[in-house]
């Protein structure tokens, strides 16, 4: 028998996910709650993680001013935090 793997939706796919946190932290926080359930134990972690951290940003306006340093600043901050994701997945990957 084939074992089947569960399908998450679009939005809590790791590359929108973190593009979506970046861009609007409490919306991504609010995608987490959503799909809490749906989510697998794995994922859960890092994707609250993600989401508050960037709602913290959100919060204290920590952002630069301007849509193009917004941009900028979310699209650089998107990139750091999803690379050091997938190293980590990879190092506990390889570890089990």
């Amino acid at each position: 028998m084939e074992k089947q793997i569960p399908r998450r939706p679009f939005l809590m796919r790791a590359v929108p996910f973190f593009l979506l946190a970046a861009l609007c932290g409490p919306l991504a926080l609010v995608l987490v709650v959503i799909y809490w359930r749906d989510s697998s134990d794995e994922v859960r972690g890092p994707y609250l993680i993600f989401a508050v951290i960037f709602l913290l940003f959100f919060i204290v306006k920590l952002l630069p001013d301007g849509l193009l340093q917004i941009i900028l600043f979310s699209f650089t901050y998107t990139f750091v935090w999803f690379l050091t994701y997938s190293i980590l997945k990879r190092k506990r990957d390889s570890r089990n």
